[in-house]
């Protein structure tokens, strides 16, 4: 009888041991097949998380074989069928940014060089106007590029200094549109009128009278200064028309 015991008892006992070793066999197996199925691209949404994936290593692992899947879905499919609307709307923004970044520096960028007509009157009674607008054009430009590339990566962390350097661009184009308000908030030709009489120099006054070629400012006789065009018998007119 104690040998018969024995013989039923071993085989039990290997019997259950290896009970323990297949089932951890199905386990690994069954989750190497549901991550080959990521991998390969057989998206299954019935897969769930089993008790073999609660190690930091399977988790890793289903990571990358959802990353790869993800990659193949790009490669098969372009991205305008896979965008959503909200990232459509942001690359609109962001290419217009651009644009109007470009043509600000542009435009900045003429009046400096003085490639545009009365660059120079522009430079010297509007200059803190075309250099803040240079700047931001500049920051404007480069706020754009960051976002296109936080854009196609999707990478967070771009968008985030995208976001951030959006308040700078804003800011600075907006204290170019409150200086210039601070500037004509008065009555124009009035404005002007005080300006040229008492403060304006006798260079800023040749200025604008060379470059709009005009005498004075109502008249020859009314606060001219005189060169070889601008004398008391002129027939040029006075400079707020122009000026204005």
């Amino acid at each position: 009888m104690r040998s018969q015991q024995g013989t039923i008892s071993t085989p039990s006992l290997a019997g259950s041991y290896d009970g323990r070793v297949d089932s951890r066999v199905d386990n690994s197996s069954s989750y190497r097949s549901s991550a080959h199925n990521l991998a390969i691209g057989n998206n299954n949404s019935n897969y769930n998380f089993t008790q073999g994936d609660s190690t930091l290593e399977v988790l890793s692992d289903r990571w990358n074989a959802y990353q790869a899947w993800w990659a193949k879905q790009y490669k098969e499919q372009p991205f305008y069928r896979i965008w959503t609307k909200s990232k459509w709307t942001l690359l609109f923004s962001a290419l217009m940014l651009l644009a109007y970044s470009c043509f600000a520096f542009a435009i900045s960028l003429g009046y400096i060089l003085g490639h545009f007509e009365n660059a120079a009157i522009a430079l010297e009674f509007h200059g803190n106007l075309v250099y803040i607008t240079l700047i931001g054009s500049i920051v404007g430009i480069l706020s754009a590029l960051v976002g296109l590339i936080g854009i196609f990566k999707e990478n967070r962390i771009w968008l985030s200094y995208y976001n951030l350097m959006l308040w700078s661009v804003f800011a600075l184009y907006l204290s170019v549109g409150y200086i210039a308000f601070r500037q004509s908030k008065n009555h124009l030709r009035a404005h002007l009128k005080d300006e040229w009489i008492h403060s304006y120099t006798r260079e800023q006054r040749l200025l604008v009278q060379r470059n709009l070629k005009c005498c004075g400012y109502q008249g020859s006789t009314y606060y001219g200064e005189y060169d070889l065009r601008c004398f008391p018998m002129t027939s040029l007119p006075g400079c707020p028309h122009k000026y204005n």
